[in-house]
């Protein structure tokens, strides 16, 4: 069993790193960390520089084994995050999010939100103020 979390390195994607490698450890589960980007055409297992990034943020996290893969965004991020998710055989995906104005949500929509109306599993949002 895992928990998989969307990661970026932005303050939202490492509070949700941070909770996902948390929640992993409690479950007795293995985290995975997917990586969602554009320009890159298929699944990759190991990305240096964010491999590198990711084990510096869970260096002091003891008894967590996890993986990273980076993915191919397409045109839905939601979409690609929920494939993933599922690729891995995730039983809780951690996200995170931030404030946006209604404005914004309306013109630019809100990937947390499709992840919550279409996940089939359990989802965390975390939230950074």
């Amino acid at each position: 069993m895992t928990v998989a979390v969307a990661h970026s390195d932005t303050p939202r994607g490492q509070a949700a790193l941070r909770a996902a490698a948390e929640e992993a450890v409690l479950r007795n589960q293995d985290l995975a960390v997917l990586h969602i980007v554009g320009g890159v055409d298929e699944v990759q297992h190991n990305d240096p520089a964010v491999t590198d990034q990711v084990a510096a943020q869970l260096a002091d996290i003891a008894g967590l084994t996890w993986t990273l893969r980076t993915a191919p965004e397409g045109f839905d991020t939601a979409e690609a995050l929920l494939d993933e998710a599922e690729e891995v055989g995730a039983t809780l995906l951690v996200i995170g999010s931030r404030h946006r104005t209604r404005v914004g949500k309306m013109f630019l929509g809100s990937t947390v939100q499709r992840v919550l109306l279409e996940s089939t599993i359990p989802v965390l949002v975390v939230k950074v103020p």
